[in-house]
């Protein structure tokens, strides 16, 4: 594999997102979204309510008050929020790699260059990965400092980031991001709708979503086996669907019948 030619196509797929509009869409506003407005209304609520009571959500951490808890409760679902970021962006990017340089008449060429199929699908997975962990990176470090900003007068130093949070930056974002990135080009190397492609690359988010709902359910406690557990699956199913997207690519049929 020579990784220049890699490099050559995701250099290129990444230089094409400024063309489309929906595309800088998911780059920008809902990084932007997730990075203040989901803080504000997921945090600021609680810094001036009284929380009375003892019932604490199943995941709030124990050694602290009714209302310090709440607030480190609602700040541990916020960083598990921020894994759905690499899960849809990566689906945006990755669903014109194949459809939309079909439509534009520049996939032909493309499939007639000499490189190999395991330097164009990963070429193309480069290309929709790296500007999707940028954005979930820079989205990231604002939702950290409007956090510590708003939560600082409650706790009297900063509470992000913490362990659970870094271990979702560095380590289930990118592995999300490739599962995203690998299911969007397997789906838009098959199907001729940008559309369409987009739609069904939205299956990537449901790991995410099961793993988020058994957390809000109290059912997952994030202790370090349950951590490696997640992340070793995310390595599995981010191998299998490469492998899968390789066996099935039929350059051939693409050149022939995309018409």
């Amino acid at each position: 594999m020579r990784f220049d030619r890699v490099w050559e196509i995701a250099k290129k797929d990444m230089a094409s997102v400024r063309r489309h509009r929906y595309v800088l869409y998911g780059l920008v506003v809902m990084p932007l979204i997730f990075a203040i407005v989901v803080p504000m209304i997921t945090i600021l609520p609680f810094l001036s309510a009284e929380v009375a009571g003892d019932n604490l959500p199943p995941f709030a951490p124990p050694g602290f008050s009714v209302k310090q808890a709440t607030i480190l409760a609602m700040v541990s679902l916020l960083s598990l929020i921020f894994m759905f970021i690499p899960a849809f962006v990566p689906s945006v990017i990755a669903s014109y790699t194949f459809v939309g340089e079909k439509i534009n008449k520049q996939l032909e060429p493309l499939l007639a260059t000499p490189t190999t199929d395991s330097e164009l699908l990963l070429g193309k997975a480069l290309g929709a990965f790296l500007p999707a962990v940028g954005v979930t990176f820079a989205s990231f470090t604002g939702m950290v400092i409007l956090v510590d900003l708003l939560t600082l007068p409650i706790f009297g130093y900063p509470v992000l980031p913490d362990l659970l949070s870094l271990v979702i930056l560095f380590v289930y974002c990118p592995l999300i991001a490739i599962l995203s990135v690998s299911v969007s080009v397997f789906i838009s190397s098959k199907v001729n709708d940008v559309r369409a492609a987009t739609q069904l690359s939205g299956v990537s988010v449901l790991p995410v979503l099961g793993f988020y709902f058994l957390f809000l359910g109290g059912l997952l406690k994030l202790d370090w086996v349950e951590l490696a557990l997640f992340a070793a699956l995310l390595v599995l199913i981010d191998a299998g669907l490469f492998y899968l997207s390789k066996m099935t690519f039929q350059r051939e049929e693409i050149l022939t019948k995309w018409k």
